[in-house]
């Protein structure tokens, strides 16, 4: 290989490298949330995400090299357009054939990586993640019942317990309620208790100490009633009954799924993710030849520019991928044609373009800027026009202007903010096409399987916009101040300002200032557009699912403690016939042992505060042993609390701003639920609109440190401090949800921890 080939491969790598992280970061980000919950509230081990990261990548990555290769190729070429290095070349005789020879070189070792990934990596992978999620999905371990409340997640046992001994996690005051024999009604009350439970036994163990068993025949609890007491008893917990793993379509190595293939020739889907298969790759040598002509036709922009023209053409691409899937799905297309269409369409437009730069004739971008300062200009005379037409009398009243010797924004200033917001609205409006690109690559297979509209895919994007800025606005900002400072300190503008006597404390004010009105602005998206927005974003997305989820719903609790300590349970309740079945009540005492007990086979609210119990019986004990029975046909029973004490409202933070969050929460606490959560939550909303001004606190030391390292550099530090602050926020906020920490702290320790850094930083900078 000639230096030539090597020269035309290094400055293609870089930005391919860069393109694969900030890809695979995007489709990850919304993996952080999940992967740090999984972590802190399923108990997994650091070790345990880690694997299920592992096996995300393949899948990933077989997505996002045909992208990188579109912009390392075109991003490199850019920029030696831009340089004039292409001119030079063509020049010294150098074609444009010879210089796709490296680009190809490049672009087949992509193709068969990424074949690789796609045909035996990427399916293996996504099997055996969707087997760790089936795992930790059936774990559901009494470890994280609370004291108080009522687990019922345990296969054929309720358990409740008071309280937990903070120096052996164990239980005080347990109560177990049995069903793992039908036909026997079984409590089972322990002084002490613990759970046990490993994903690889086939079983879980609660272990209680200073046992005492009551049990009775359902059919006869006149006539048994059995009381027996144990040191310490074992309670064997089967888990629930594993799901029969059977792979899916895209989880399906290649020869499995040309075995698949000849047993059930006409199945569209097998056959759709055959073509797959070979033409995603194929996309690498698509997108490269196509990239050979745009970016030798660029003549300004350099990199950033090739960045944002590979964005347009990746979603052109997608698109038309997505659309063509469709019509196979529906009959309209054959597999072969549907899913080869894009990349027949790269081919062609590379080929046209390809004949544009073979007869030295360049694409002048800018006609397109030109043509919509054309159309603009055209409304603003039509408007104009119009107002011309309107007989208006206008009032016109002059000040004599007020100068002031004390000016707040200097020149410097003005020119700090254009350069931050030229760079902050590119970087912003790429990220938010990314999402969208991922987003409806995510939603296409729902849209087709369920069979409806396509154009609910962008009713989604509409509605889930607000959460994407909340996703994107801090990374932009980031991105924005690392890459202006970092450039102006490239061109030795920094060193001006300071022979100017400016320090750079002053530099950085407007960064600054735009970092709080960024936090300002998103603090009033949250609480006015976020909340509604995410109620239709979930009503759309049901729609494609098909499913039923209600952005907020009553639910009646079956197992409730009474105002004064007593349990109450029951089987079913018909709101049709307002009669509750097999309704219970147990009576404790101060000992924690049972004093009464009232069956009934039917129950039914005469009032807001009094049952009707109908065909039952009530027992009643002395020092845990039965001293009375009567059966009765009807019995009236006033219950403190009626109602209400069996119904809880359960809402989602998500479609709720501060005020209605912390009405909620009071809502929460008169009914003595658990509010920790909720808690969590309206501290994150204070806290995350602040996030945009501690981005830009970070990004003015990094960019000062930085130097004159370059553009793509500060895109892969911004990239890489926005996945530490992601998933830093997202472990924390875990951690309060969980009730490892306080609200305040899991929400406001990621904001303080991230302005220490910057502060130590900055005093490292010489001003």
């Amino acid at each position: 290989m000639k230096s030539f080939d090597k020269y035309i491969l290094k400055e293609i790598a870089s930005p391919f490298g860069i393109g694969l992280l900030v890809y695979t970061f995007t489709l990850l980000i919304n993996m952080i949330f999940v992967l740090s919950d999984t972590l802190i509230a399923k108990e997994a081990s650091i070790l345990t995400v880690l694997e299920i990261l592992a096996y995300m990548l393949p899948d990933f990555l077989s997505f996002t090299i045909p992208m990188s290769s579109l912009m390392g190729v075109l991003a490199g070429l850019s920029r030696m357009s831009t340089d004039s290095e292409i001119v030079a070349f063509k020049t010294m005789g150098v074609s444009n054939l010879r210089i796709l020879k490296p680009i190809m070189i490049f672009a087949v070792i992509n193709w068969l990586f990424s074949s690789w990934l796609i045909m035996y990596m990427a399916p293996e992978a996504g099997f055996r993640l969707s087997k760790i999620w089936v795992q930790l999905t059936l774990k559901r371990t009494a470890a994280f019942a609370k004291p108080g409340d009522f687990y019922k997640n345990l296969p054929y046992y309720t358990l409740y317990f008071n309280d937990v001994d903070r120096d052996t996690d164990e239980w005080k005051g347990v109560f177990l309620y049995s069903k793992k024999r039908g036909d026997t009604d079984t409590i089972i009350l322990a002084k002490r208790g613990k759970f046990i439970q490993s994903l690889e036994e086939k079983d879980s163990w609660i272990f209680l100490k200073d046992v005492l068993v009551h049990s009775f025949q359902k059919k006869e609890p006149d006539e048994s009633y059995d009381i027996t007491q144990f040191v310490s008893k074992k309670e064997t917990v089967p888990n629930p009954v594993e799901m029969k793993q059977t792979r899916k379509e895209r989880q399906l190595v290649f020869p499995e799924l040309v075995k698949r293939i000849k047993k059930q020739p006409k199945n569209r889907l097998l056959s759709i993710e055959f073509q797959r298969k070979f033409a995603l790759p194929f996309a690498c040598l698509a997108l490269a030849f196509l990239a050979l002509s745009l970016g030798i036709s660029t003549k300004k922009g350099g990199k950033v520019s090739g960045f944002i023209i590979s964005l347009g053409v990746i979603f052109v691409y997608y698109t038309i991928s997505i659309t063509t899937e469709n019509m196979i799905k529906k009959g309209l297309l054959s597999p072969f044609l549907g899913m080869w269409s894009a990349n027949l369409f790269l081919l062609i437009t590379g080929i046209i373009f390809y004949y544009f730069t073979s007869k030295e004739k360049t694409i002048n971008w800018e006609r397109l800027f030109v043509f919509a300062d054309n159309i603009k200009e055209r409304f603003r005379q039509r408007k104009q026009r119009r107002q011309k037409t309107k007989r208006k009398v206008i009032l016109v009243i002059k000040f004599k202007p007020i100068r002031l010797k004390f000016r707040l924004f200097k020149i410097i200033d003005i020119y700090v903010v254009k350069k931050l917001l030229f760079t902050f609205f590119l970087i912003f409006a790429s990220l938010i096409m990314v999402f969208y690109i991922t987003n409806i690559v995510e939603l296409v297979d729902d849209v087709v399987e369920n069979n409806v509209e396509f154009f609910y895919i962008f009713e989604f994007l509409y509605y889930h916009t607000p959460e994407i800025i909340s996703f994107v606005l801090p990374v932009s900002i980031l991105t924005a101040v690392l890459l202006a400072f970092s450039v102006m300190s490239k061109n030795n503008e920094i060193v001006a300002v300071q022979v100017s006597g400016i320090s750079l404390y002053r530099l950085t004010l407007p960064a600054i200032v735009i970092g709080l009105l960024l936090s300002l602005a998103y603090f009033y998206v949250q609480e006015r557009i976020t909340p509604g927005a995410n109620k239709k974003k979930r009503e759309v997305l049901n729609i494609i699912h098909k499913r039923v989820v209600k952005t907020e719903q009553e639910m009646r609790k079956n197992w409730v403690v009474g105002k004064n300590g007593e349990f109450y349970f029951y089987d079913f309740l018909d709101k049709k016939n307002n009669r509750i079945v097999n309704f219970n009540v147990i009576y404790m005492d101060e000992n924690f042992s049972p004093n009464k007990r009232i069956s009934a086979k039917f129950a039914k609210w005469s009032n807001d505060t009094e049952i009707i119990l109908r065909t039952g019986f009530e027992r009643s004990f002395r020092n845990n042993v039965p001293v009375g029975f009567f059966k009765f046909t009807s019995k009236k029973m006033n219950i403190q609390g009626g109602r209400e004490l069996f119904t809880k409202r359960i809402a989602f933070p998500q479609y709720m701003n501060i005020k209605t969050l912390k009405r909620y929460i009071r809502y929460l606490e008169e009914k003595k639920s658990d509010t920790q959560k909720y808690e969590a939550q309206l501290y994150y909303k204070y806290a995350f609109p602040l996030s945009s001004l501690v981005m830009v606190l970070i990004a003015i030391p990094f960019s000062f440190l930085m130097g004159k390292k370059g553009t793509l550099f500060g895109i892969g530090v911004a990239i890489g401090i926005s996945m530490f602050f992601w998933f830093t926020f997202a472990v924390f906020s875990a951690l309060g949800s969980a009730a490892i920490l306080s609200p305040f702290i899991s929400a406001f320790a990621p904001l303080f921890i991230f302005a220490i850094i910057s502060g130590y930083l900055f005093m490292n900078v010489k001003t």
